[in-house]
Parts: structure tokens; C-alpha cells; sequence
């Protein structure tokens, strides 16, 4: 039977203008004719009757690992279907998912991320509270001291298995995808058609990647083709999983949406274990990278960056083995499939240089080796979506560039003069893609909310102002301490934390007229997309000022993320993270406020113990200077045997704290505190916040 018989769509069938969003990007596909789609839905009707009439007709299946060509829910269920990977396993099997448990190794992040600035707020905790002993400490300290030595503990035992694996894999040995576990044909020509007529905007994305003339053609391959290739099983699941998973939330009622919450769970568990799955030798095909693409979205989707990580690098290998990053690759496509090469290509450029900063990673692709140019809309063929695209891969960009010149080993290194310019190079790049952010919106501000409604629109510009903001916190963050100043953050980054702050507040605000509606995406896509910092720079703030306003904000801000548990396990495990800080702060200014000095002289050397333990100097070592660096320890555990041996006691001239605590150290025994937001076996204690 002729495939070709299935295409309902035509060559106007391309991606549709919209506002594009990282964490449920709103990306339209353009509308297209009705007529058209119920062509499709007729063909599919007959094809189902057809192929119905051909099971009864045919004899039992042999044992072989062709796939029946069946509707029927789980009859299937024990025979392999016979998956086309063209890849090159070392072995005929692929280990389980389960096997990733036993892999040895801690979960080690770079020193852009925010468990190195977490633990930099401990540091200078420490600093501040230096005494003897805490006998006379109040019981609320003492209590949130205790919440610290609980984290020091666990940050000893996490390992690689709880980071690279995914919740809802199912155990199991390759080859074994199985049509029959997707939702009746019918539903999923029902969620195309709601996302096609706008019911779905939060997850009309996947169509830009495949126009709406690719989509069907690959569910009907899955659906109904004796052999498909992991990678179309991967496509399909992972768009039929979005597609669901918004229907159930946006559009369905009463029964329909325990109904197509079960479908999504359920594509969500095939997404998952095909991912886990998936052999080291991918094929360099088109299909993949995309796959990938959508794994990778997925992974950020669950609060799994370092999963994200391997698949979007792998997406970018494959990428750049085909010459996608190279202009000259395009120039033999048709317009449509060059157009589309590129939105792929600069979507994972986008996700692996964001990654690069969240972990502090360098980057897999080299900005000087990319010839391709960022996507633009043409003259008389205006498109939001591009327009908000190119400044997206600008502001990622930027990320990767922060950590490059900021934060990697080379730039640490460098003197105060040379870090100076780059913080200020750096800083007016991310204005200026804030203010060339604001003229679009205003450019297409009534376009845009015909589209998606005011409340989304304001939503993704307001969160997006979040997310450059926290940035420019963390670029203001490596500015060296001027001579003389009384802060040891400079001026410019303690506003730009504080601007942080008050527009996340102005975003909950937002989320709050619609029910939390985003959010999930705002946790998953701004809080935890970025090293969130803000919180860090004005929790040192109120240590070294006993600022009343700034302690307030860090409350808000507790408080407005309290219901970040429901979310994931990394984001409740971030609010715990955040409201053990604040009660450190609220509880050391009242500890300073009814403690006579004497007493106070007494109140720190428990606190000495845990914050050393996370792998801080102590004040004294502040003798060695910049020849030091290299042996400071990068690559060694921070909660290792040697975590507090003299090499990480040393002191850096950019360093900007009079106990000489460097940087790079700061930088890289945080990472253990955000590798712990992603175990799921790591419970904070049970203390009451304030």
C-alpha cells in the first residue's frame, strides 16, 4: 500500500508564526485547511477498517520480530516489534535502564552552576559567624545548623546512578517498542487536529521541528509500517506525550481527562525507556537529531539537566557530522527543508549552550567554527517566532560565554584587569539583548495576543526578564571587590539581584491569575534552566548588613515557591535548599540581636565544622597566591578525603573575601549541592520554616 495515499497535507503546511518559549516553547504551526485534515482523518478510518479486515484474515504470527500490524490494545504485548536503528551496538542487546544503578562515580557540576554558589554562601557564612563554639547559640540556630549537617552528609553518597536515569523508564532489552502501547489511532488524530486548530499552544512546538506534514506521516509509519526506526518511535511518543499531557490540563473534562492523563503516562514511560535504551552508536540522520531534540526538551521537562546534557551533546555531534553547522550544507535543499535544518540546528546550538552554563561544561560547539546564520524573517514575510528565536540563541549565547570567560578554569585565572573588561563586555551584551527583547514585544505585542492570550504573553516576556536578570547577577558576581569597598558584592550585582527578585515576584503574580497554569515551566525553564544565584548574592548580602529589606525579599521568595514540591523532586529539594538559607539568615540577625558580643565570640566553631566539611577554606589560609590555581583541586571530590587538605586552603588574587576562599573552589564543591536536588533518595530534614 502506497503511503503517499496518507499525506492530507500540502506544501503550506509550514511552521506557523508564534511566541517561542524554552520551557513549553509557543511555537505555532500555520493553520492549514481544515478539508485537509478531515481527508486524513477519512483515509486513517479506512485504513483502520482495512487493516482490521486483513488480522482476521491473516495466520499466527511466527516467532520472528515483525511487528502485527494491530490496533488492539496490548494484544501484541509479548511479541518484539522489530525496530530499524541502523546503529551499531557493541552487543545484540542493550543493558535495562536498571543497569545504570550500578554505575560507579559521583555526579560531579562545573563551576558556573548554583550548588557552587550555594556552597559559596556557606563560605561566607563561616567568615562572618568565626568563633568558639555554640554553647550559648540559640535553639532555632542550632536547629538550622543541623538541617547543614544533614546536607554535608548526603552530599558524601550521591552518585551517578540517580542522576542518569529517568523515573519512568521500564526495565527492558532492546528490541521491544510496541505500536500497541500508544493510544487508539483516533485519539491521536485528535490531539494533531486540537493542536492544528490552536486548542494546544503550549505544545505546538514539536511542529516546528516537523511541519505539520511530516507529523502524520510518521505516526502512521509507527502506527501502522511493519518496521520504523527508534528514532520515529521516540518522535511520536514524545509529541504525542506533550500533545496529551496539555490536552488533559487545558482542554479536556470530565472523564477525557483522567483519560488522557493515562495515555500520557503512558507515552511518557515509552519516551523514557526508548531514550535509557538508546545504544552509544546512533545513526547521523535527521530523525535522530530530532529525537534527541525532543529527549533532551524532555529531560529539562523533568528537572534531569545532566540526562539533557548526553542527549542534546549527542544531538550536537550528530548535528555537526552532518555539516549543519556549516551554511554550505544548506545550499542543495529545497527552501522548506534548509529552513527546517536550521530551526533543528540552533535548537540544540540553544539547549547545549544553556546547558553549558547550568552545568559548567564547556560547550561542544564552537561558536568560530558555525557558518550557519540565525534564522530572520524575510522581507513582506514577517514571523514572530523567528525574531524571538534569534534572541533566544543570542541570550544562550551569552550563557555559554559566561561561562567560558568567566568561570572556566582559563578565565579564573586571569588577572582582575582582564575579568573587569569581560564582566562588562558581557553585561552589555545581555542589555542589549533586553532591550532589543522589548522592542519586539512591543513590535508584536497585538499579533502575539491574538495568539496566546494576554496572560500567556505576559507570563513568557515577564519570565523572560527573570532569566537575563539572574544572568546579569551571575556576570556582575566575578566582577573583582573594588579597593575600599564596603560590600563584598559590587554594587551593580547586588541591584541586579534584587531586580531578580522583584520580577519574579511580578511573574508569580502573573501565574497566580491563572491557577499556576505555568507554573511547572517556570520552575523547569527559569528557576532551575539557569544557576538561579539572585537568592545567593542577597543571602551574603543580608549576612554582611543584617539588611532587614533584603532578608524580607528572601522571604517572599520562599514563600511564593512552596508549592515547587508538586513539581519534581529537584525543585522541592531546591525550596528546602533556599528556606534553609533563609533561616540561616533569619536566625543568625536574631542571634546578633540578643547576643552580647561576648556570647557571640562563641557561636561558630559547630558551624566552622559543617560549612569546612562542604569543602570551604578556613579564614586563616589567605597566603597563597595565583601559582596555586592549577592544584586547587578540580577533578578530586569536594566531600573527599582530602576535601579540606591545604591545596583547597589556598588563597587566589581575584579572589574577593578576606578569608581568601577561592573561586574555583566556591565554584566546584558547590556542584554537590545541586547534584543533590536531582536524587530522588534525599529527603532535607524535617525542620519547620520559619
Amino acid at each position: 500500500m502506497d503511503e503517499s495515499q496518507f499525506d492530507g497535507s500540502g506544501p503550506d503546511d509550514a511552521p506557523e508564526p508564534s511566541l517561542l518559549n524554552p520551557g513549553g516553547p509557543i511555537r505555532r504551526a500555520q493553520c492549514t485547511s481544515e478539508r485537509k485534515i478531515d481527508l486524513i482523518d477519512r483515509r486513517l478510518d479506512g485504513v483502520i477498517r482495512l487493516l482490521e479486515d486483513m488480522k482476521m484474515s491473516w495466520p499466527p504470527a511466527q516467532p520472528t520480530n515483525s511487528l502485527k500490524p494491530t490496533l488492539s490494545k496490548r494484544e501484541t504485548s509479548a511479541q518484539p516489534k522489530s525496530i530499524s536503528s541502523h546503529s551499531t551496538p557493541a552487543s545484540h542487546t542493550q543493558p535495562s535502564s536498571s543497569s545504570l544503578d550500578k554505575v560507579p562515580g559521583k555526579v560531579i557540576e562545573g563551576e558556573s552552576s548554583l550548588a557552587a554558589h550555594s556552597v559559596f554562601a556557606n563560605e561566607f557564612l563561616q567568615k562572618v559567624v568565626n568563633t568558639e563554639s555554640l554553647q550559648e547559640a540559640s535553639l532555632e540556630l542550632r536547629d538550622t545548623l543541623d538541617s547543614l549537617s544533614h546536607i554535608v552528609t548526603s552530599l558524601k553518597g550521591q552518585t551517578l546512578a540517580n542522576e542518569m536515569t529517568y523515573p519512568f523508564a521500564v526495565p527492558t532489552q532492546r528490541p521491544a517498542l510496541h505500536s500497541d502501547d500508544l493510544p487508539p489511532v483516533q485519539k491521536a488524530i485528535a490531539l494533531i487536529r486540537a493542536a492544528k486548530s490552536r486548542q494546544l499552544a503550549g505544545v505546538a512546538w514539536i511542529y516546528e521541528f516537523l511541519p505539520m506534514k511530516k507529523f502524520p506521516d510518521i505516526c502512521l509509519n509507527v502506527y501502522f509500517a511493519e518496521e520504523h526506526t527508534e528514532a520515529e518511535f521516540i518522535i511520536v511518543n514524545a509529541g504525542l506525550y506533550s500533545l496529551a499531557e496539555d490536552y488533559a490540563n487545558s482542554v479536556a473534562t470530565g472523564d477525557e481527562v483522567e483519560e488522557y492523563r493515562e495515555f500520557a503516562k503512558s507515552l511518557r514511560s515509552n519516551l523514557e525507556t526508548s531514550l535509557s535504551n538508546l545504544p552509544l552508536h546512533l545513526p547521523a540522520t535527521q530523525e535522530m537529531v530530532i529525537a534527541l531534540v525532543f529527549g533532551a526538551f524532555h529531560g529539562i521537562g523533568i528537572a534531569k539537566p545532566s540526562l539533557s546534557w548526553v542527549l542534546i551533546s549527542k544531538a550536537s555531534e550528530l548535528a555537526q557530522t552532518l555539516g549543519w553547522h556549516r551554511g554550505t550544507s544548506m545550499k542543495a535543499l529545497d527552501q522548506d527543508d534548509a529552513e527546517m535544518r536550521q530551526f533543528v540546528f540552533w535548537s540544540v546550538y540553544f539547549l547545549e549552550k544553556s546547558l553549558s552554563l547550568r552545568l559548567g561544561r564547556a560547550s561542544t560547539i564552537a561558536d568560530w567554527d558555525i557558518g550557519l546564520p540565525l534564522p530572520v524573517t524575510s522581507q513582506g514575510r514577517e514571523n514572530p517566532l523567528l525574531d524571538y528565536f534569534s534572541l533566544w540563541i543570542r541570550a544562550s549565547r551569552c550563557q555559554g560565554r559566561i561561562y567560558e570567560l568567566l568561570y572556566s578554569t582559563e578565565a579564573i585565572a586571569q588577572p582582575d584587569a582582564v575579568r573587569q573588561s569581560r564582566v562588562a563586555t558581557l553585561a552589555a551584551e545581555i542589555l542589549l539583548i533586553g532591550k532589543d527583547t522589548k522592542d519586539n514585544d512591543a513590535r508584536y505585542e497585538k499579533e502575539t495576543e491574538q495568539v496566546v492570550g494576554r496572560d500567556m504573553m505576559d507570563f513568557f516576556i515577564v519570565s523572560d526578564e527573570v532569566l537575563r536578570t539572574s544572568m546579569l547577577t551571575l556576570i556582575y558576581r566575578a566582577s573583582p571587590k573594588e579597593a575600599g569597598s564596603a560590600t563584598t558584592f559590587s554594587l551593580d550585582c547586588i541591584g541586579a539581584a534584587r531586580q531578580t527578585l522583584a520580577k519574579h515576584q511580578e511573574c508569580i503574580l502573573i501565574m497566580n491569575k491563572t491557577n499556576g497554569q505555568f507554573f511547572s515551566t517556570y520552575i523547569n525553564w527559569t528557576l532551575l534552566f539557569a544557576p538561579f544565584v539572585p537568592f545567593i548574592v542577597i543571602f551574603c548580602n543580608v549576612i554582611e548588613t543584617q539588611d532587614q529589606m533584603d532578608l524580607a525579599r528572601l522571604h517572599e521568595f520562599v514563600t511564593s515557591i512552596q508549592s515547587a514540591p508538586t513539581v519534581s523532586d529537584a525543585a522541592g529539594k531546591m525550596h528546602r535548599l533556599f528556606q534553609v538559607l533563609y533561616s540561616v539568615a533569619l536566625r543568625y540577625i536574631e542571634f546578633r540581636v540578643s547576643t552580647p558580643p561576648e556570647g557571640q565570640m562563641q557561636a561558630s566553631a559547630e558551624m566552622d565544622t559543617y560549612l569546612a566539611a562542604l569543602g570551604l577554606p578556613p579564614q586563616q589560609s589567605q597566603h597563597t597566591g595565583a601559582a596555586d590555581f592549577g592544584a586547587a583541586g578540580f577533578g578530586t571530590d569536594p566531600m573527599g578525603d582530602d576535601a579540606m587538605g591545604d591545596v583547597q586552603r589556598t588563597g587566589f588574587p581575584t579572589m574577593w573575601m578576606g578569608n581568601g576562599a577561592q573561586l574555583d573552589d566556591w565554584f566546584y564543591s558547590n556542584q554537590a549541592m545541586m547534584g543533590l536536588m536531582q536524587q530522588s533518595n534525599f529527603d532535607f530534614p524535617n525542620q519547620q520554616g520559619p
